[in-house]
């Protein structure tokens, strides 16, 4: 089984990555690591590092130099960090990593981008209404930047693996500083503002032979009126039965619904062709914003589908609870039973009770079959944490 971290460079640049690499392997057991290459805006407090604790990213940014040739002209290429290029931060944490044995995966977040989003609007989601989701590419529109973005990591480091998240549609709510929403936000309405109605996604649905801008002005109808409706008072909570009762009933929402999953599906399998082109296997975390798992086709994951594209589904299963990092996991098995499975853990999670807690997460995540197993996040823990991992790791090796 894998056993590992995800981290982000920056805290590997800090540290050193053979230090960093070193310490994973012998402190806390570890024999793999998921180390991020491309990321998204961020403001982060780190316990460990010495002198000033809070970090924050300029934009949107990548650990590497890319080959500027390797994209399509005129489009999107990741924007690299001077400093971290200049550590050669990801080069460095290769060779670490060969020489202590460690499973490296260059974990990608692809489409949840705001400084490209801001440099490309058109290759931005579009929701009912014309408004602009700049933080997120279009799974349809931009596909041949995440594809150059794989090819590009896999042509410089060789990586084992590639551990690719925010594939698909991320929806209204991003959680960006100052965002306010004082509606009564039902998961219907979410829904709604979640569909994507830009050019390359229109052509999609006519290609199938939707008439999408009916569609569009009927899903603007109902999200209109649900922002400005009073929910009430009810015996039962009604969002779980308005959600279903919109795909039951609205074939042409339904369907368009199975045309997102399509996209983004069809996506992850070009990056496998590429991963795999280059010997590297592709893992995929199906959603970024939504959990458990069985909400993640709210992003477009349709997991069947993303079961046959790659070599595992990374369920994100951060819960402060054992059974419920279970039951994840186990829905995630019993809609895709072929798939290959591996969980990542917040060892981060504030209201985890203690190591034993964690011990039981990582023995649920063996029981349920998971070959590899990723603790949020190697930075970010406080010193006694990275002891918690140690004991998870030493008793299910």
């Amino acid at each position: 089984m894998r056993l590992g971290f995800f981290a982000y460079p920056w805290d590997l640049a800090d540290e050193g990555p053979e230090e960093a690499v070193a310490a994973m392997a012998a402190r806390c057991g570890c024999n793999a690591l998921a180390v991020n290459a491309v990321y998204h805006h961020a403001r982060l407090l780190r316990p460990r590092r010495p002198g000033p604790k809070v970090f924050e990213l300029p934009g949107a940014v990548a650990a590497f130099q890319p080959q500027a040739a390797l994209y399509p002209p005129g489009g999107p290429v990741p924007l690299p960090h001077a400093p971290l290029v200049q550590a050669g931060v990801l080069a460095r944490t290769c060779d670490a990593c060969a020489r202590h044995g460690m499973d490296l995966g260059l974990w990608i977040v692809g489409l949840h981008n705001s400084s490209l989003g801001e440099l490309f609007p058109g290759l931005c989601m579009l929701n009912c209404f014309g408004d602009r989701y700049t933080y997120n590419l279009c799974p349809a529109a931009a596909g041949d930047y995440l594809t150059a973005l794989a090819g590009d990591l896999c042509a410089q480091f060789r990586p084992r693996r590639l551990i690719l998240e925010a594939t698909g549609y991320l929806g209204l709510r991003h959680g960006v500083h100052h965002e306010l929403f004082f509606g009564a936000w039902d998961k219907a309405l979410e829904l709604l503002l979640s569909l994507c109605f830009c050019p390359a996604c229109q052509a999609r649905a006519r290609a199938a032979d939707l008439d999408v801008e009916a569609l569009r002005g009927q899903v603007a109808l109902w999200a209109g009126r649900l922002l400005n409706s009073q929910p009430g008072a009810a015996p039962f909570d009604p969002a779980d039965g308005r959600l279903s009762c919109l795909l039951a009933q609205v074939p042409d929402l339904a369907a368009y619904q199975a045309l997102r999953a399509g996209a983004v599906t069809d996506l992850v399998r070009r990056v496998q062709a590429v991963a795999a082109a280059a010997g590297a296997e592709l893992d995929v975390i199906p959603a970024s914003f939504h959990r458990p798992v069985s909400r993640a086709w709210l992003e477009g994951a349709h997991l069947p589908g993303l079961a046959t594209a790659c070599s595992h589904l990374l369920v994100p299963a951060y819960w402060p609870d054992a059974g419920q990092v279970a039951g994840d996991l186990g829905w995630a098995h019993w809609l895709a039973p072929a798939a290959g499975l591996a969980a990542g853990l917040n060892a981060c999670e504030p209201a985890l009770a203690g190591a034993p807690a964690l011990a039981a997460q990582a023995a649920a995540c063996r029981r349920a079959g998971c070959r590899g197993i990723y603790y949020y996040n190697y930075g970010l823990l406080p010193e006694a944490r990275l002891e918690w991992v140690a004991r998870a790791n030493a008793e299910v090796s």
